[in-house]
Formats: C-alpha cells, sequence, structure tokens
C-alpha cells in the first residue's frame, strides 16, 4: 500500500476529487510507485513556473489532458477541470494497469515502473459524449454508471425531468465532484405541464402560447439548482403527427424563446421521428432553423446490420441538418440507441463494429457530437425465471464500453484487448462468440419499422404480418447458428466469463421461445 506524494495546483472540486482518486488507486498497488504528481489546469502550471506556455490552443472548451514527465515527477494538466481527472484514470490505467471495464470484473492491477508517458496531447474525438438515461429510476445503478462514465471520459448524463426530480438529491454531488455536464429535458412536456392537465395522448400543441411562460420559469428553476446543468433538450411527446401538420417550426420557435430568455444555457431542438413521422425528422424548406438553438438528431427504425449510410432517406435528412448547422454555426449531436433495451429488445446485440463504422462515418460528415440512450430491460408479464435473471445492466455496459473509448478516440484494436482481457484465459473463445453474434443479431433490429409499433419480440401482439415466413425463416437461422456456441445453462452469474455463457445461452431459449411462437400464427 504505497503512500504517493500528490499537489494539487488548483482547488476547484474536480481537481480536488481527482487528486483523491489517485490516491484512492494508488494504493492498491503493491509495489512502491517511484513517482510524484502535480494536478492543475495549464494555466495554473504557468502561474508557477512548471511550464513556459499554453499547452492547448481551445482552452477549457474541449476536454484534453496532457501528462508530462519531469525525471521522477508527473504533470497531469488539463484543459479543464474534468479534464485533469480524465489524466488521472489515465494514469491509473496506464502505470498501473487498471481498465474499469466491466461493473463487477476484477482489476488486474500491475505496475508499469518505466517511461511510458509519452508527452501527448490526449483529447476526445467527438466533443460532446453523453449518456441518457431518461427515466430509469435506480439510484444505485446511476451512482454506478456516474463512477464508471468518468473513468471512460463520459462528459455528460442526460435526465428527464421527472427522474431529475427523484434522483438529484443523490446523484448531483457526484457529477459535481467529477465536473460532468447534465443535460435536462427529454419527452418532459407533460410532466411539466401537469397542472394544465395536457392529455398525454395527444402531441404538445406548439402553436399555443398560453403554457409556454409557465414551462420556462419552470426550466429556469431547475437551472438556478446547480451550475451542473449546462443544456436544454426538451422533446416533443413520443406521438406522431399527420403529415399537413406545420410542427416542426413551432416547436423550433419554441426552443429559440427559450434560448432568448436563458442565454446561459445551452438549448437544443430534437428531430426525431416519433411514431415513425418523417415530418418531425426531416428539415424541410419551409421551416427556418437554427438561428440560435443546436439540433439533436434522433433516427429511430436503424437497421443496426448496416451502416447508417445505407439508411438512404435517414442520412440525407442528417446532411441537411448537418449543412443548416454549419452555415448558423450550431451544434448537431448524433442521438444513437446502441444500450435501449426497448429498440433492441431482449435479443440485444454486441455493436462493437457498427459503433466503431458509425463514429469514423459521423466524424467524415463533421459531426463532433454524440450520445447514446441506455434503456433498461423490462420483463414482460408471466415473465419466465430465466428473464428475470438477465444481467441487462452488464449487457448493455458491453456496447457502452465501445461507445465511450470509440467517441473518445481511442484505437479499436486497444479497445478489444483491453475488453477480452477480462475474459483471462477464455479471450479467444469470447471474441469469437460475441463476434458471430453481432452478425447475426445485429440484424433484429431491421424488423423494428416493418412490426412497428412492435418488435420481433412481441410475437403475441401482431395478428397477421405479410412476412411472416421470413420471419420465422430468420429465427430458425439465428437460433441454428446460436446453438453452435451455446454451453450448458449458467445457473450463477460471478464474473464476465459467466454472464456471457448466461448472454448466449439465454438468447438461444429467447430464440427458440420466439420461434415457437411465431410458427403459432400460421396456424
Amino acid at each position: 500500500m504505497p503512500a504517493i506524494i500528490c499537489t494539487i495546483l488548483n482547488d476547484e472540486t474536480p481537481i480536488k476529487f481527482a487528486k483523491e482518486e489517485l490516491h484512492k488507486y494508488a494504493e492498491e498497488v503493491q509495489q512502491p510507485i517511484n513517482y510524484s504528481f502535480v494536478l492543475g489546469l495549464d494555466k495554473d502550471f504557468i502561474q508557477n513556473g512548471l511550464i513556459d506556455q499554453p499547452l492547448f490552443q481551445d482552452g477549457g472548451s474541449i476536454d484534453a489532458f496532457e501528462l508530462l514527465q519531469k525525471e521522477s515527477e508527473i504533470y497531469i494538466i488539463g484543459t479543464n477541470p474534468r479534464s485533469v481527472l480524465f489524466g488521472v484514470y489515465h494514469v491509473c490505467k496506464k502505470l498501473f494497469g487498471y481498465k474499469w471495464v466491466s461493473f463487477f470484473s476484477n482489476e488486474k492491477i500491475k505496475y508499469h515502473d518505466q517511461k511510458i508517458l509519452v508527452p501527448t496531447i490526449n483529447s476526445g474525438k467527438m466533443k460532446r459524449r453523453g449518456l441518457v438515461v431518461e427515466n430509469y429510476d435506480d439510484p444505485d445503478f446511476l451512482l454506478q454508471l456516474i463512477d464508471w462514465a468518468a473513468k471512460q471520459y463520459i462528459n455528460e448524463l442526460f435526465f428527464t425531468f421527472m427522474l431529475w426530480d427523484k434522483v438529484k438529491h443523490i446523484v448531483a454531488k457526484e457529477i459535481i465532484k467529477r465536473g460532468l455536464s447534465i443535460t435536462l429535458g427529454g419527452h418532459s412536456m407533460h410532466y411539466l405541464l401537469k397542472e394544465m392537465s395536457v392529455s398525454e395522448k395527444k402531441q404538445i400543441d406548439f402553436a399555443d402560447d398560453s403554457w409556454k411562460g409557465l414551462i420556462i420559469n419552470k426550466i429556469s428553476d431547475y437551472c438556478d439548482e446547480t451550475t451542473s446543468i449546462e443544456r436544454l433538450s426538451l422533446w416533443p411527446a413520443d406521438i406522431g403527427i399527420e403529415d399537413d401538420q406545420p410542427f416542426l417550426g413551432h416547436y423550433i420557435e419554441f426552443n429559440e424563446q427559450i434560448q432568448k430568455l436563458l442565454p446561459k444555457i445551452q438549448v437544443e431542438h430534437i428531430a426525431y421521428n416519433a411514431g415513425l413521422s418523417w415530418k418531425m425528422l426531416e428539415l424541410t424548406d419551409n421551416v427556418e432553423s437554427l438561428k440560435s438553438v443546436n439540433t439533436l438528431f434522433a433516427y429511430w427504425g436503424r437497421n443496426y446490420e448496416q451502416s447508417f449510410a445505407n439508411e438512404e432517406r435517414a442520412i440525407k435528412a442528417l446532411q441537411k441538418w448537418r449543412d443548416a448547422a454549419n452555415v448558423r454555426q450550431k451544434e448537431l449531436t448524433v442521438f444513437e440507441y446502441y444500450s435501449d433495451h426497448f429498440m433492441l429488445g431482449d435479443l440485444f446485440p454486441p455493436l462493437f463494429k457498427r459503433i466503431h463504422e458509425d463514429i469514423e462515418l459521423f466524424y467524415e460528415l463533421g459531426i463532433e457530437h454524440i450520445v447514446n440512450l441506455i434503456v433498461p430491460y423490462l420483463p414482460k408479464q408471466n415473465a419466465a425465471e430465466l428473464d428475470l435473471l438477465y444481467p441487462w445492466k452488464s449487457i448493455q455496459l458491453m456496447n457502452g464500453y465501445y461507445f465511450a473509448r470509440l467517441s473518445w478516440g481511442d484505437a479499436f484494436e486497444e479497445i478489444e484487448n483491453d475488453f477480452y482481457s477480462i475474459f483471462e484465459e477464455h479471450q479467444s473463445e469470447v471474441k469469437q462468440a460475441l463476434g458471430k453474434i453481432e452478425n447475426l443479431i445485429s440484424e433484429v433490429s431491421k424488423w423494428n419499422v416493418p412490426l412497428f409499433p412492435n418488435r420481433i419480440i412481441d410475437p403475441e401482439k401482431v395478428e397477421n404480418h405479410i412476412d411472416l415466413h421470413l420471419i420465422i425463416n430468420e429465427i430458425i437461422k439465428w437460433k441454428n447458428d446460436i446453438e453452435q456456441i451455446k454451453g450448458n445453462a449458467v445457473k450463477d452469474i460471478v464474473d464476465p466469463y459467466s454472464m456471457v455463457c448466461f448472454y448466449i445461452h439465454y438468447l438461444y431459449e429467447k430464440l427458440d421461445d420466439y420461434l415457437s411462437k411465431w410458427n403459432e400464427k400460421k396456424k
């Protein structure tokens, strides 16, 4: 349990927390640590005469850090306080051997007492790297997620107003300690208008000015509670519109009004095809867009088996919003569903290669902001015992890990090596299995649009469908291929390997069950 010397040059909360974290994780190292550490912003190092000039061109607007080794002293220099914390976690990974891949994997700490800290600026490939938790009211999970997210350089947590009201007294201080930003919004319109008894079955009328002052005052009160709330992303109800409604223009005008009255908060509107309504997703020529607000582009209905570039109508819509954002010099963020257990269902696929290709594509399109939706798995009524044991938190985190590291800009091969290392002697076996499952099960998502509002996991809700024979044939193929890699049923999930074994067996059992139920439709 070595004692280390760590000096901070700035007393901002995330930097003080970074010092605590460095001491905490250094204590687990068994060998002597032959370094002392200095933490601060580049301006702090300049003021103390430790460096001659600023290291970063963009100041604190982006997350970046650099590690400088001066003989036996290591400087951890950040563009902003949370970047200093990210730098500490980088040291813990590179010098001490931590990985923090999974919630419950045991860390194999191995101290590297050598010159491994190359003086290179580490900065996020994507400037915005957010996790959207919307309405999952589980404080223990949220605390676990916040801790993990900072260790993987996520810089934003996104809550609905309803969830924030429930958990802010528990999670706010943990977010502040890490310097992460908070976005409030989501599908919160009916919640914010609850005094007016607006029907939740109807879309909000954004042409009606009678309620707007009430909502803006409420939002202002929330923003006064903590400086961590940096963005408002308030969405319409998750209800489609009729094609002839002039909806999008009125909705954007409302967000412009919020931005004007709350200039210190970043405001964005969503472009989202609720109910598969393209009028809510596509920017048309008669919509005056993006005077002062940013755009969140959320295309629902992807086939994750193929590139986003092959979603012909969606990619054209994305490019049009991008062009509008560029003209106005506003931000465009892509909203993805990599950890959504509703869209992807309980036939939840690894999407490691898809996430990699997506982020490369978005970056080539000039998009530097991305968020990932986490939706919990909810067992159906009369769920089987296997469903109640399904470890969805760990399963969705597999995609979350790749999302976090790829959006930061780490090399795919390095991420793969770190991810599969937690499976120890089973690395090759697990890599082969998860690669096969991604190729097979990512195709399940292509049925979300044809079966809407149902999914392939909802045979009990589908009366008749023209492609019934195709659905059955595909499930047979997936089931037969999964059978080749499934082992025996796992009773207890105690480590990452047993979790993956359970997951593969679970996929096979669910496919077998869905095949039986879809076959009944032929009778």
